[in-house]
């Protein structure tokens, strides 16, 4: 028998170390795709949570809440479930008794939306 020099294939040892790289190429992009799914998920979790805190506050400004609501002196509160989303959330508003201008009234509010809480300001 005889060995021919001039082949010029691959040996199965090549072969079998490249189709390794090409695997772990796969597995290595496979993970960060689903990674990127996680991740989206929670983004859109959370913004679903952002909008319900922002339709709350703008519903308060507008004294358009009614449901749930618990009054003292210069604080009143609201709190509810989103029913479509399944989303608690939870409103005080509290008028600055020290802050008055041109016959108007200060409010703040405290939006609280499953463990985010937003801030805001409104002139009465």
């Amino acid at each position: 028998m005889s060995i021919n020099k001039d082949n010029k294939g691959f040996t199965i040892l090549e072969v079998i170390v490249s189709l390794v790289i090409v695997a772990i190429a796969i597995t290595v992009f496979i993970q960060l795709l689903g990674n990127s799914t996680m991740i989206r998920t929670k983004v859109n979790d959370y913004d679903e949570r952002i909008d319900v805190a922002i339709t709350k506050t703008e519903q308060a400004f507008l004294g358009l809440l009614t449901t749930n609501n618990a009054q003292s002196k210069d604080k009143n509160s609201w709190q509810g479930t989103d029913e479509e989303r399944g989303i608690d959330w939870h409103i005080e508003e509290e008028k600055d008794a020290d802050i008055k201008g041109n016959n108007k009234n200060v409010y703040f509010y405290t939006v609280a939306v499953d463990g985010i809480e937003i801030s805001s300001v409104s002139i009465k």
